[in-house]
């Protein structure tokens, strides 16, 4: 993920294009076809919209953001974007019928860009997003919870566990290590991890398959 600053000092995300690559791939070989998509805590999604259609001819893209400049500079570049918060009950509401939620919010108000964040320490946190969603609000659809790459296989069974408290049919169908090459600048660098991604849903197969 790279970071912009607005001209209120506060950073948000871009994310770079093999890893958008990446999750486009893994939604093909997972069946969804011209699927709505949501994206929150959403920073510059341009990336995100715009390969999303090339590979998957998206239904619908629409993407949520705290940040008013991040949300006006993808409404200026035509993405739907809407303000708000991603723990706000009638916020989420919106994108119940979306066929697929991704929540990235590495961006934390103690993230600068550069500091390397734990799991927990994330904002907003994983576990009150994973029970509005799917407790509260009974969404249906693919989840995948993108972590920071300091992600490891005890805070990925915490939160697990924090899913299935919420819902007995909550399956984790992969853990994706996503890593690149390039920055979100598209400038080339070594081989690093970017994410952990969590690829969990309603009825999934729990088969907690990993890949590379």
């Amino acid at each position: 993920m790279n970071y912009h600053v607005t001209q209120a000092g506060r950073p948000f995300a871009r994310t770079n294009r093999q890893t958008i690559q990446q999750r486009a791939d893994i939604l093909r070989e997972l069946g969804y076809t011209q699927p709505a998509i949501a994206e929150i805590c959403c920073g510059d999604c341009r990336r995100q919209q715009q390969i999303y259609q090339e590979r998957l001819q998206t239904a619908r893209y629409c993407g949520l953001d705290l940040s008013p400049a991040a949300v006006a500079l993808n409404r200026a570049n035509g993405v739907a974007c809407l303000a708000g918060d991603a723990l706000d009950t009638a916020v989420m509401r919106q994108f119940l019928d979306f066929d697929v939620i991704f929540f990235g919010p590495p961006l934390s108000a103690q993230c600068d860009g550069h500091s390397r964040l734990s799991f927990r320490a994330v904002t907003p946190g994983y576990a009150p997003f994973v029970r509005l969603l799917l407790q509260e609000l009974n969404y249906g659809g693919l989840l995948v919870c993108i972590g920071p790459n300091s992600t490891n296989m005890g805070e990925i069974r915490w939160l697990y566990q924090q899913a299935r408290h919420e819902r007995a049919d909550i399956g984790l169908r992969l853990i994706h290590y996503s890593c690149a090459t390039l920055t979100g600048n598209d400038e080339a660098t070594e081989r690093r991890l970017k994410y952990v991604e969590l690829w969990l849903g309603g009825g999934l197969p729990d088969v907690w398959q990993v890949r590379r």
